[in-house]
């Protein structure tokens, strides 16, 4: 483990978070009207809450590393499996797999990345096992289905972020942490204030049009915030390529998790943040966003991507 004192960015980033902590404090009294416990029962409030829970464990993770962020690492992924698993209704053993899964895929990442990208067909290979081994054919395209989704949808989508690091450093994912987070409370403050006009009134009928642009606006603020401590190669239209991606793979990832939620019949993920739902109810855009600004960073980085 690191002294997170010990790095230059550790400092400046706690900074900008307690700063916007601070403004979103302020969003939620004005939208209860000056009355605290109404702004916090409401829905930013209830957003806000959620983020002031992930955002210390999010900065341990990230600053800290070894064994505990491992733990917050390998917790976080067992905790947003378990509710995929019991939204969704993946039987027992390929729920069973997926957990299997988590471990292997975070040590692949983590010393053997350039393997990362054969974990996919690895998977789907491995897959197969189950109905094998089980000698259970039941419900079995649906079993599959479900199963192979989530690992795709989840364990490998999300693994990316060991591998953003790598190349990107603590910067860039500071800058995707508080980025998606910034376009969850931006995106709802301009629908709530100026949304007319619904995305997909059968996946989301809260998301609007309008909506997405506050995802734009909070991924920009986080981009201007984070620039110092972004890769050197990285310039103004890097920037601005950066802002857009994080702001539509935060707007997009909502959306699939909504559409995944809606199918399934269900409102929330789980009851693990107080008052709001589950863990991936705030996490969903990262399912999206990390992969978006790993391969974006990738390009820059190994091609000169300009």
């Amino acid at each position: 483990m690191r002294n997170p004192l010990n790095n230059p960015l550790f400092i400046p980033s706690l900074e900008i978070v307690a700063v916007l902590f601070v403004f979103g404090f302020g969003l939620v009294l004005f939208f209860g009207r000056k009355d605290l416990k109404a702004g916090l029962t409401g829905e930013l409030g209830k957003r806000f809450i959620g983020w002031m829970i992930l955002a210390p464990l999010f900065l341990v993770a990230t600053f800290v590393g070894g064994l505990l962020a491992t733990l917050i690492l390998l917790v976080f992924f067992y905790l947003v499996t378990t509710e995929y698993v019991r939204v969704v209704g993946v039987d027992r053993p390929y729920a069973m797999y997926l957990y299997s899964l988590i471990p292997i895929t975070l040590l692949t990442a983590a010393f053997f990345p350039r393997l990362y990208f054969a974990l996919p067909a690895a998977a789907i290979l491995l897959l197969t096992l189950v109905p094998i081994l089980t000698r259970s054919i039941e419900n079995l395209y649906l079993q599959l289905s479900y199963a192979g989704r989530g690992y795709l949808y989840l364990v490998w989508s999300v693994g990316h972020i060991i591998l953003l690091k790598q190349i990107g450093g603590l910067g860039l994912v500071m800058l995707v942490g508080v980025g998606v987070a910034l376009s969850d409370v931006m995106q709802y403050t301009i629908g709530k204030l100026f949304g007319k006009h619904i995305i997909s009134p059968e996946v989301n009928p809260r998301k609007a049009w309008e909506g997405l642009l506050g995802d734009f606006i909070g991924a920009s603020v986080a981009v201007a915030l984070f620039r110092f401590a972004l890769p050197e190669q990285f310039v103004l239209v890097h920037f601005a390529a950066l802002a857009f991606i994080i702001g539509l793979g935060s707007a997009w990832g909502d959306l699939i998790s909504s559409l995944i939620k809606r199918v399934a019949g269900s409102k929330d993920w789980g009851d693990i943040l107080p008052g709001h739902g589950g863990l991936l109810d705030r996490a969903n855009s990262l399912v999206v966003v990390i992969p978006l600004v790993y391969y974006f960073t990738f390009l820059v980085m190994e091609y000169g991507l300009r």
